[in-house]
């Protein structure tokens, strides 16, 4: 999991990627340390299940959040649902080896 810190001190993000560095998830950075942040993804996506969205064009996508929470989503989209349930599924498989790593945000 990559912790993208703003360098001007803004909102902290953070992305899962995968062995081939495609981003799996993304949101945003909670209150806690990156440690504890990992910690309550990892709790949401063992006991909350996806909401699948389909967007006006008829593209699917996964969404988790929890109440005081962090929020994931996919970055992608895919053109089938069963698409992306397997993506969610993905995710849930690669949260658990995730390791932490830190990057500095781009200035804008």
């Amino acid at each position: 999991m990559q912790f993208l810190e703003d360098p001007r001190g803004g909102e902290r993000l953070w992305r899962l990627l995968s062995g081939n560095n495609r981003p799996l998830a993304m949101g945003r950075g909670g209150r806690g340390s990156p440690q504890e942040e990992l910690a309550a993804v990892r709790r949401l996506a063992r006991e909350a299940e996806p909401a699948l969205r389909r967007d006006p064009e008829g593209r699917w996508r996964w969404e988790l959040a929890a109440d005081n929470g962090p929020d994931v989503r996919c970055p992608g989209v895919f053109a089938r649902q069963i698409d992306a349930r397997r993506a969610f599924h993905r995710f849930t498989q690669a949260v658990e080896l995730a390791e932490i790593t830190s990057a500095q945000r781009e200035q804008r």
